[in-house]
C-alpha cells in the first residue's frame, strides 16, 4: 500500500518574469525530496540544464503523486529542462523534478532518460541577467516600419509579435538572456508590448532594437512628459494626438511664439495643476538653459476648476485669463523672442489609474513661457 506523505515543498520555477519561488502544501509519493537552494543562482543555467537522451523514445514527466502522466518529452524534441531537485520513488533515488522554465511545464521525469547539458537543437537560454544598467533597465525602441523584428516566446517556438508594427512605443528592457543557436550567441531582451488585447511580453533580439526613446508617436493619444525627445516629435504628438485639441486651440493663441519641448516639461512639472497622482507628485526640474520665465499658474487653475466644461468654453476662460494677466491678443502677438511652454491632459479617460488598475479621467494643465539662454 503506497505511503500518502504531506510535505512543505519549495517549489521554485523560472517563469517569464524572473525565477518564482513559492511555499504549497502538496501531496506526494516522493521522498527524500531535496531542492537546491542556490538553484539558478545568477541566471546561469549551465548546471541544471539537462535535454532528453531519445527524441523518438517515450520519457514521461509525472505529476507529485506519481499518478499522472504530465508530458512527454518526445513532444518537446527542443527542450532544454531544468533541474529544480532530486526524490525517490519506490526505493528508486534517481527521480528528478524539472521545469521547462516559461511556469508551465514542471514534473517529476526519470532521471537516466536525461543527458546533462543544453539541447543541441534549436534555441536554448543559456544564461539570464537583471544587472543594471547592461542588462535591465534601459529604454529601447523599432525605428524600421519595414523590416521585421519579431517578439519570441521563452524556447523562441512562437512569433508573438511583428515589432515594426510598434515602432510607436518605447520597449523597457526588464532583463536580458543569452540565446544559443547552431554554434552561435546572441542577447536577447525581455519586454512588454502593449497590444489592443493587452500587454504581451517576449524576447526581442538585441541587434533589432535602439537605445532610447521612440520619436515616433503616430497613434498614441495619451503621453506624458517625458515620453519626448525633442521638440519636433512633441509637436508631432500634439499636432496629430485626437485628445491635443485644447493644446493646438491654445498655441494658436501664442501665433509667434514656437513651442518647446524643454519648456513644455518645466511647465508640467513646476507650474501646472495635476490630479494624475496618487501619490505626491515628483519633483520639479531643473530650469538650465531658460530665463524669463511667467508662470499662467491662473489659466492652469482655471482650466481645472472647469475641467468638465467644453473646449469651447475652456478656450474662452483660458483667453480672458491671459487678457486678466496683461497678455492680450496684441502683446501675445508680439512674443517673438519667446518659447511657448505647455503640456495638457485635457479630462481624457485612461489618464489616470487608481491602485486596482481601473482607469479614471486624468487632467494635468500647465502653461507658461520663457526665453532660451
Amino acid at each position: 500500500m503506497k505511503k500518502m506523505v504531506c510535505l512543505t515543498l519549495l517549489a521554485a520555477t523560472i517563469g517569464l518574469s524572473g525565477l518564482i519561488s513559492a511555499q504549497a502544501t502538496i501531496k506526494t509519493n516522493f521522498t527524500n525530496i531535496h531542492y537546491s537552494e542556490d538553484l539558478f543562482e545568477h541566471g546561469k543555467f549551465t548546471d541544471v540544464a539537462y535535454h532528453a537522451k531519445s527524441r523518438t523514445k517515450n520519457t514521461y514527466i509525472w505529476n507529485d503523486t506519481h499518478t499522472k502522466k504530465l508530458y512527454n518529452l518526445k513532444s518537446y524534441p527542443n527542450y532544454t529542462w531544468f533541474k529544480l531537485g532530486t526524490a525517490t520513488y519506490k526505493g528508486n533515488s534517481h527521480w528528478m523534478k524539472v521545469v521547462n522554465a516559461v511556469n508551465s511545464k514542471t514534473g517529476w521525469v526519470y532521471s537516466p532518460r536525461l543527458t546533462k547539458g543544453f539541447n543541441p537543437k534549436g534555441y536554448q537560454i543559456t544564461r539570464r541577467s537583471y544587472a543594471q544598467p547592461k542588462y535591465a533597465g534601459k529604454t529601447y525602441h523599432v525605428t524600421s516600419a519595414k523590416k521585421n523584428a519579431y517578439l519570441w516566446n521563452w524556447t523562441h517556438t512562437k512569433k508573438l509579435l511583428n515589432l515594426k508594427h510598434y515602432t510607436n512605443q518605447n520597449l523597457s528592457q526588464i532583463h536580458s538572456v543569452l540565446v544559443s543557436h547552431q554554434g552561435k550567441t546572441m542577447w536577447y531582451y525581455y519586454t512588454s508590448v502593449n497590444t489592443k488585447k493587452g500587454d504581451i511580453r517576449g524576447y526581442v533580439r538585441s541587434d533589432q532594437v535602439t537605445l532610447g526613446k521612440t520619436t515616433d508617436h503616430q497613434g498614441q493619444n495619451i503621453l506624458y512628459p517625458d515620453a519626448f525627445v525633442t521638440t519636433k516629435d512633441y509637436l508631432q504628438y500634439i499636432n496629430q494626438s485626437k485628445y491635443q485639441k485644447l493644446a493646438r486651440a491654445i498655441v494658436k493663441l501664442f501665433p509667434n511664439t514656437p513651442v518647446d519641448l524643454g519648456l513644455s516639461r518645466i511647465a508640467a512639472f513646476n507650474y501646472a495643476t495635476n490630479d494624475t497622482w496618487d501619490e505626491d507628485p515628483d519633483e520639479p526640474v531643473a530650469t538650465t538653459g531658460y530665463t524669463d520665465i511667467v508662470p499662467f499658474k491662473t489659466v492652469a487653475a482655471y482650466l481645472m476648476t472647469h475641467k468638465s466644461q467644453t473646449n469651447a468654453q475652456k478656450l474662452a476662460g483660458v483667453e480672458k485669463a491671459l487678457n486678466k494677466a496683461g497678455y492680450t491678443k496684441a502683446k501675445r502677438a508680439k512674443l517673438t523672442n519667446y518659447r511657448l511652454g505647455i503640456y495638457i491632459l485635457n479630462n481624457v479617460m485612461g489618464g489616470k489609474y487608481d491602485e486596482a488598475g481601473d482607469a479614471h479621467k486624468g487632467n494635468w494643465y500647465g502653461l507658461i513661457i520663457g526665453k532660451t539662454d
